[in-house]
């Protein structure tokens, strides 16, 4: 069990690494903008999510938080981004409206990752270094964020800003589950 962690980590990469191979569109579009104007990259874009995601809910309830002895609080809060995270794959970036309820939706679910990451920094349960690399990711991705929500409109590099955030997530959370 403590291993889907890595399956779910790998398939996220893979899958949103191909999107802006496959649908190119520029380093200052997110995965949802490069994905809006095809059919079948939105149809892509939601089939991985509801692949991965799911996944690492499951991860996060059966294994990680009972484990690493977090609090509840981790699922919901874990549960929170993910059920966002996927409505926001169904309402791609595509102007007007649209665009408001995914930013809405995507903005929820990152910011409910933040209260993960804060557990993790706390973890009374985890190794010195797994506390960490959490408070490090926590520092990269409130500095990202506070970035991204300066320029709302658009960053010139939002690729980069939303793989750092996701990764700065990922490594605290692998952190914690190889060096617990």
């Amino acid at each position: 069990m403590q291993h889907l962690i890595l399956l779910v980590t790998i398939l996220l990469i893979t899958g949103l690494s191909f999107i802006p191979l496959r649908w190119p569109g520029g380093l200052h579009m997110t995965f949802s903008q490069h994905v809006a104007a095809h059919r079948w990259s939105k149809v892509y874009y939601v089939l991985l999510f509801l692949v991965t995601l799911p996944l690492l809910l499951w991860f996060f309830a059966a294994w990680f938080v009972p484990e690493r002895g977090l609090p509840s609080a981790f699922t919901w809060f874990a549960a929170v981004a993910i059920i966002f995270q996927i409505g926001c794959t169904f309402v791609p970036e595509t102007g007007g409206r649209r665009t408001t309820v995914h930013r809405t939706l995507t903005g929820i679910s990152g910011v409910a990752m933040v209260p993960l990451v804060v557990m993790l920094a706390m973890g009374e349960h985890l190794s010195l270094f797994a506390r960490a690399v959490a408070g490090l990711a926590l520092i990269f991705m409130l500095t990202l964020l506070s970035i991204a929500l300066t320029h709302q409109k658009g960053h010139h590099k939002a690729l980069f800003l939303q793989i750092g955030y996701y990764t700065g997530f990922f490594v605290a959370i692998l952190a914690a589950t190889y060096a617990g």
